[in-house]
């Protein structure tokens, strides 16, 4: 019995985060974004390297996250209204099913790339979590890249309200395209 407590304990504890914690997962302002190969849903492979030249966001997301839903009229309205002008926006979606991440993107009937990230976010992005109950990337969260690949800034998905989040996202762009 005790045992089962312990468990309950560190599972609920795992569940509590800081932002001070968030903010250690995600590579710092100024560097550069981490190295990543993934399939996206169309099947063709992106990388980071794909995204050099442009500036970019890069959307940390996961169809079972509920905050990460709810980011996706703003993540389609960023790469409608930007995309014409150089702007590359980039899902990475911490999930294992296409078809899963296809019918949340069809239900909101969203069209942006996403490439499947398949529980690997933790893995690119958090490299030094190394215990289950240590906590990783907050979902949804936003690296806003550099035409360099230079971290410009990070909005952190338990930082603020949606429509907070996604104006502290629109504001970085608009300082990269004005």
């Amino acid at each position: 019995m005790r045992s089962v407590i312990m468990v309950l304990f560190l599972c609920l504890s795992a569940c509590q985060r800081s932002l001070q914690e968030a903010e250690k997962a995600l590579p710092a302002v100024g560097s550069a974004l981490p190295a990543f190969s993934l399939a996206e849903l169309d099947g063709q492979r992106v990388s980071d390297r794909d995204l050099h030249g442009r500036p970019s966001v890069v959307a940390l997301w996961s169809s079972t996250c509920g905050s990460s839903r709810a980011a996706l009229a703003g993540i389609a309205a960023l790469h409608r209204e930007y995309a014409s002008r150089g702007l590359r926006v980039l899902v990475l979606a911490d999930d294992s099913s296409a078809s899963a991440v296809r019918a949340v993107l069809d239900s909101a009937a969203v069209r942006v790339p996403v490439a499947l990230a398949s529980g690997t976010i933790d893995q690119i992005f958090a490299p030094s979590k190394r215990w289950p109950w240590q906590k990783g990337v907050a979902l949804p969260s936003f690296l806003v890249v550099d035409a360099a690949g230079t971290v410009k800034r990070r909005v952190i998905g338990i930082e603020q309200d949606p429509a907070m989040r996604m104006g502290r996202v629109r504001q970085s762009v608009a300082e990269l395209i004005p």
